[in-house]
């Protein structure tokens, strides 16, 4: 992907940001798929389209529990925001308004 094709899905490309995600967690959004550091964030610069974000979660001996996902179909530009429940090891929707226009403004910053 060239500098202009770059920018250009980094302005119009969705953004999913997941809050409170623990060190390890299998995490992925299509054929893509990650084990979480202590800085993630989540994803940006998504195509608009249908996408499959699936996690699970891994406890402190390194074993997997079942894989979760949902579909999800992103507009341009949408920002999803959720946050990782520790009690049920779900992903939650219940960020504020204001919390997702702060994260919106700040999405330059995901991956710092």
């Amino acid at each position: 992907m060239d500098q202009a094709q770059a920018q250009k899905l980094f302005e119009e490309g969705a953004l999913l940001v997941i809050k409170d995600v623990p060190i390890r967690t299998e995490f992925g959004i299509d054929t893509n798929s990650w084990n979480t550091g202590p800085k993630f964030l989540g994803v940006k610069m998504i195509p608009p389209g249908l996408h499959f974000i699936y996690y699970s979660a891994v406890d402190k001996e390194g074993g997997t529990a079942p894989r979760t996902g949902f579909f999800h179909y992103f507009r341009k530009g949408e920002l999803l925001a959720l946050r990782w429940d520790a009690a049920s090891e779900m992903l939650v929707d219940d960020i504020s308004d204001m919390g997702r226009e702060n994260m919106r403004l700040d999405k330059q910053n995901l991956d710092r």
